[in-house]
């Protein structure tokens, strides 16, 4: 188990800090104009039908803003787990060859 954790840890951080993130975009007004409260305030502009229709589909956009910011992370946690696992490894064949 301890194995397991130590191996994905990078996984974990890149993923942890991938969320927060967009968390942050969601939750908080900002000039992207990504926020909940911003699509709600500028779907208040559109007629009626229009207004329902976006708040309708509001969240199916915060589903796929969190879902693909995880698979993101996942990505480059990935990424940077075979980096570092790569450094490490050439790190241990010099050792090696200096013994």
């Amino acid at each position: 188990m301890r194995k397991i954790i130590s191996q994905n840890i990078v996984i974990i951080f890149t993923l942890s800090v991938v969320v927060y993130a967009v968390y942050f975009l969601l939750l908080r007004d900002n000039h992207l104009n990504t926020s909940i409260s911003s699509i709600i305030a500028l779907s208040h502009r559109f007629e009626y039908k229009t207004h329902i229709i976006v708040l309708g589909l509001l969240p199916i956009y915060i589903a796929t803003v969190i879902f693909g910011s995880t698979m993101i992370g996942i990505y480059l946690g990935l990424w940077a787990k075979q980096f570092f696992l790569r450094d490490m490894k050439k790190g241990l064949v010099v050792q090696k060859r200096a013994l």
